[in-house]
């Protein structure tokens, strides 16, 4: 092996891995996957996708447009054996090894947390799965909108062909929306290099880029911006059929 291989040793490669960049300096986005009322409180349970959030913090509910205000901070906290996997328990005294850093971040979730939030100023009913919490000045907010431009991957095995108008199911994060393909704008052939401008149909194996209609207001944005909010599954029939990141969003 030694002969032609001149490469890192295993170690040496697991040692020169840089962390992924979770994005703690964009602006908060974080999706809900489940809601709950408490009194005059609503709990909510999620992910934060960029940005951080903390005790105190006035925020926005899209895209209802609801203002709240977040009274409590809980991290998702590993499930300890044999209790339930979306517990959200604090950990017993015994597991003190990181006493000092969970200190530093009490009452703070960062990019790539699973959270807890606990929400008042805000009705329940106004909350749903796949609503996005995020920093309420204008600027710092995501688009809510209907349409965009997207590139697409084509399943190799797509049993029918995609033309302009097809009804698709699209999946994003935790939350499926009816949609349809109102224009196909180009396609290419894997490894062709050579575009081909307002397609017809679209076949198994190709590129694209579509312009795409949602059944209703979403929040989303340029997978650039947030991939989280930027990339979606395209279903027909209980398939997958393609895979997608949006370029932009239309208004």
């Amino acid at each position: 092996l030694k002969k032609w291989y001149k490469g890192p040793t295993l170690l040496e490669a697991l040692d020169g891995f840089s962390p992924a960049k979770r994005g703690y300096e964009k602006p908060l986005r974080a999706i809900v996957t489940d809601v709950s009322s408490e009194g005059k409180h609503v709990n909510v349970r999620g992910r934060v996708v960029q940005g951080f959030i903390q005790s105190g913090d006035n925020v926005v509910v899209l895209p209802v447009g609801d203002d709240a205000n977040v009274v409590r901070v809980e991290r998702g906290k590993a499930a300890q054996e044999g209790s339930s996997p979306y517990s959200f328990a604090s950990p017993s005294s015994t597991t003190s090894s990181s006493t000092s850093n969970e200190a530093q971040l009490d009452g703070i979730a960062l990019a790539g947390d699973t959270v807890e939030l606990t929400l008042a100023n805000i009705d329940s009913a106004r909350l749903m799965t796949g609503c996005v919490i995020c920093h309420p000045h204008p600027s710092l907010r995501p688009k809510v909108e209907q349409r965009f431009e997207a590139r697409i991957s084509i399943m190799e095995r797509l049993a029918v062909p995609i033309i302009r108008g097809s009804s698709v199911l699209l999946h994003m994060h935790s939350i499926d929306v009816p949609a349809v393909l109102n224009k196909l704008v180009s396609s290419e052939k894997r490894g062709d290099g050579k575009p081909r401008q307002n397609p017809r149909v679209l076949t198994g194996g190709v590129t694209a880029t579509v312009e795409i209609t949602l059944s209703e207001r979403l929040v989303i944005e340029e997978s650039t911006e947030c991939k989280a909010l930027g990339r979606f599954v395209l279903r027909r029939g209980g398939d997958t059929i393609a895979v997608g990141l949006i370029d932009k969003v239309l208004t």
